[in-house]
């Protein structure tokens, strides 16, 4: 991976150190507390697959797993920022067929590959959950700044990383086999680690909005 990788990773810091910050001032609301969680447990498994990494061990596995948890973390983020009862339950309803279907996909398939259509089936539950927040955002008789909404920058964050993760995947097979060029590979890399720096600091920046909301 590489200085600049564990520098990315050491970025991590920067949203956990915000969340606890705001934890031990009593100003993390319950929304905050779940991204913090979230970006917890991200920072956990970026560790044990640079670790794994590291000594040559597949773990492709190991971003299955994590993919059940990009599913979980945005359904409980988002479920009561629906208005009507209707919209929760359709959530939960493609939450539920998400489930399913990556559970399925995952037993048929073979763990060391790639996981490319569990990539693009988490892709379309998060944005058809962040989809219809968005518009029922937009659709309230409330004026503001949506820059300024945790919720908005969230979901904003969770689209543009899951776009290039799907986009990433589903080249995956040509860039390793060199379709695209050897240096493609190294430049990818270099991008998805210089995203996940630009994630952590909007992560960060929705931790310290989310202090507002302890009601």
């Amino acid at each position: 991976m590489g200085n600049w990788g564990y520098f990315v990773i050491s970025s991590y810091i920067l949203p956990i150190g915000m969340g606890l910050a705001l934890l031990i001032q009593r100003r993390l609301p319950f929304i905050g507390g779940i991204l913090w969680v979230y970006m917890l447990f991200t920072l956990c498994v970026e560790i044990i697959s640079a670790i794994l990494a590291s000594n040559g061990i597949n773990t492709l596995w190991l971003f299955r797993i994590y993919l059940y948890a990009e599913l979980i973390f945005p359904t409980l983020f988002f479920y009561n920022q629906f208005s009507k009862r209707s919209g929760r339950t359709l959530l939960l309803v493609v939450f539920g067929a998400s489930m399913i279907m990556t559970s399925l996909t995952n037993f048929f398939d073979d763990w060391q590959n790639q996981p490319s259509l569990q990539s693009a089936i988490t892709f379309g539950c998060i944005a058809f959950i962040i989809g219809m927040y968005f518009v029922e955002m937009f659709q309230s008789e409330k004026v503001f700044n949506p820059f300024t909404d945790v919720y908005f920058v969230v979901g904003a964050t969770l689209l543009l990383g899951h776009s290039c993760t799907l986009i990433y995947d589903v080249v995956y097979d040509y860039v390793v086999n060199g379709y695209f060029g050897i240096q493609i590979h190294f430049i990818l890399n270099g991008v998805n680690l210089g995203l996940i720096l630009f994630y952590n600091v909007l992560y960060s920046y929705a931790l310290w909005l989310s202090r507002h909301r302890l009601t």
